[in-house]
């Protein structure tokens, strides 16, 4: 079985290297493409002008691509990629997105917790111990977050639209409270995991100007970071963290996920 691998982010070149370790045949050449019965296109895929991120360069990828594909190729994308799900009804090939396995996604989110935690650690002037630290969101990112940040005794609050979150965060030691309710003005660091736009510039101004701000949301965000900016704050956007921080761990559950889709095939 030969495999086309395009390594956008370390998670794609661990992908490789795995595939060879359990025995594959791997390519990152596209002019191998029509050869291939599996084609991992990367982060995103290609977009509606057809365009890719492949390796380091930007190329325009021809359709002619997908109709020289063997039957039943499987295609892969880290995000969902509706384009790609459209073509594949054209073109007849299996096309799904690691990020929609629900046990990839959950795994998905204990690297993202770790990444973070690393970020803070090699960034900030002061511990994790003892500082007052605000997690936006409680799900596949943000639960594991908050595990660990109040493992590692942070005096964790977490802000969740859900009312029926409070006591389950409350028993494990966070102090939660309605988004609505956020009080941003004790936070040494606020943590987004939320991709809509809660941390306004009404909130913003509530804030100690040391605070540390970090959105691990995709766009459009959580924090307003034009205006934190503009205040002087430290205000970051880390995307994809599992791509720079745990990509060898990464690249095994993706090279695990491929392996369990095909033996199903």
């Amino acid at each position: 079985m030969l495999f086309f691998i395009n390594h956008d982010d370390l998670r794609g070149q661990e992908l490789m290297e795995e595939l060879v370790r359990r025995h594959y045949y791997v390519t990152d050449q596209m002019k191998d493409l029509r050869y291939c019965q599996c084609i991992y296109l990367g982060l995103k895929g290609l977009d509606r002008k057809n365009r890719l991120l492949l390796h380091d360069e930007t190329i325009v990828m021809n359709e002619d691509v997908f109709k020289q594909l063997r039957p039943h190729t499987y295609i892969w994308t880290m995000i969902h990629n509706s384009y790609l799900e459209e073509l594949s009804h054209q073109y007849h090939f299996q096309y799904s997105a690691f990020l929609d396995d629900e046990t990839f996604v959950e795994n998905n989110g204990f690297l993202t917790a770790e990444g973070v935690i690393s970020y803070l650690i090699s960034h900030r002037r002061f511990p994790i111990f003892q500082s007052q630290i605000h997690v936006l969101g409680y799900g596949h990112c943000g639960k594991p977050l908050v595990k660990d940040l109040i493992a590692l005794q942070g005096d964790v609050y977490v802000g969740v639209r859900n009312p029926q979150l409070l006591n389950d965060i409350q028993n494990i030691g966070g102090h939660p409270y309605l988004l609505e309710d956020m009080d941003l003005s004790q936070c040494d660091i606020l943590i987004n995991t939320i991709p809509s736009q809660v941390v306004k510039p009404k909130i913003l101004d509530q804030a100690k100007s040391s605070i540390c701000l970090i959105d691990i949301a995709s766009y459009p965000y959580g924090i307003d970071h034009h205006y934190a900016l503009s205040k002087g704050m430290s205000s970051v956007i880390l995307p994809s963290i599992p791509g720079k921080y745990a990509y060898g761990y990464a690249g095994m559950m993706m090279a695990d996920l491929i392996e369990r889709m095909i033996s199903r095939a």
